[in-house]
């Protein structure tokens, strides 16, 4: 007795094409599912010799400790309320306050922008980073 074994199929070569297709239906839900909004800029002037000699007689220097702490032109200050109705009272006074910034080395950018953002929410026309 004989017994014939099923002949094996022949294996068809794997194509592309899907694969191509999968990964450009990723690319376009990719690209449609991601917000693209615009980000929001700081406007920060560069400073020049000029500039920096006339800044400095009428401008304050606020600094960010590494721990979160503030202080502007050395005084101490609680809390960023504190700041914003210090800033708004130096602006009623002087209209072209400008406000100088130096955070130290270990601040996060975050919380740099952060503070910036209140700055400008307080009315300081003119903000420098130092």
């Amino acid at each position: 007795m004989r017994l014939e074994l099923p002949a094996r199929p022949r294996r068809r070569p794997i194509g592309l094409t899907p694969l191509i297709d999968v990964v450009f239906i990723l690319l376009l839900f990719f690209m449609l599912a991601s917000t693209l909004t615009r980000l929001h800029a700081i406007p920060l002037a560069a400073p020049n010799s000029q500039l920096a000699q006339r800044d400095s007689q009428s401008a304050l220097l606020l600094r960010i400790q590494s721990d979160g702490r503030l202080d502007l032109n050395g005084e101490p200050i609680i809390g960023t309320d504190a700041l914003t109705d210090l800033l708004r009272r130096q602006l009623k006074q002087t209209p072209d306050l400008r406000v100088l910034v130096q955070p130290s080395d270990a601040v996060p950018l975050q919380m740099t922008l952060r503070l910036f953002d209140q700055l400008a929410d307080a009315g300081v026309p003119v903000l420098r980073l130092r």
